[in-house]
């Protein structure tokens, strides 16, 4: 596959070099293009969940291998195109241990995580493709189709689980997410600061502001559970269904 950088990325990189334009969000055409069609996934998303149940162990086999398959060609791309980077490439995005944790639900009945992967699942699945860094590929390549696709199967994960397995957050969801965030931004923090590695935040981003925008945003999610259901936490349920 021949590598072309579309003209706003080549002008950019003539100005402030290539080594700058690691994860710099630039709103494009292309981003205009993955909005319409997450528009349309959100719209028809819950309408693939009716009339799972009988069939939820096969789905979830199904899904779990999708998100397997995914990241296994994606990574075999960026090792084909020679661009591959154990200082870059490596699948430990928010958005790749929120696919860890959706196999581990499904697939290792890790049900705990639960309270964690709904937030996480939506925030850095429809952050990531509002805010995608533009990928050096004429789009759309393989590498885009891969990237949205990841996104979408942890959308159709998060409203899978909630409209046909019932899942549903607890009392402890605020201090579990709490957690996850601190030990997952450590790492990464962490493998940045002491290697030269530059993997990113949240949202395609390495700026540290990301971090705390990202624990907001999932924190803010679980505020209702608190308001709506003082008394009785468990029954507390996110419902993805219009009413009529």
């Amino acid at each position: 596959m021949q590598l072309e950088y579309n003209c706003i990325n080549t002008n950019y990189i003539n100005m402030v070099g290539a080594d700058d334009m690691v994860h710099t969000f630039l709103f494009s055409k292309a981003h205009l293009i993955v909005l319409l069609i997450l528009a349309l996934f959100l719209y028809f998303c819950p309408r693939l969940t009716k009339n799972l149940l009988p069939y939820s162990y096969m789905i979830e086999k199904i899904l779990c291998l999708l998100i397997f398959l995914e990241i296994f060609f994606e990574q075999a791309s960026i090792m084909y195109l020679g661009d591959y980077n154990t200082l870059t490439s490596l699948p430990i995005s928010i958005s790749r241990f929120s696919a860890y944790m959706c196999i581990a639900i499904l697939f290792f009945k890790q049900y705990q995580l639960f309270n964690v992967f709904f937030s996480w699942g939506l925030v850095s699945a429809i952050g990531e493709l509002i805010f995608f860094e533009e990928l050096p590929y004429v789009f759309p390549s393989t590498e885009h189709i891969f990237y949205i696709a990841s996104k979408f199967f942890l959308i159709y994960a998060v409203v899978y689980m909630c409209e046909v397995r019932k899942f549903k957050v607890n009392k402890y969801a605020i201090k579990d997410n709490l957690l996850m965030c601190t030990l997952y931004f450590s790492f990464i923090f962490l493998l940045d600061s002491l290697t030269t590695a530059n993997y990113t935040y949240s949202f395609s981003s390495n700026n540290i502001a990301s971090i705390f925008i990202f624990v907001g945003i999932t924190t803010i999610m679980y505020i209702p559970s608190l308001i709506f259901n003082k008394d009785d936490y468990d029954k507390f349920n996110f419902s993805f269904k219009k009413k009529r």
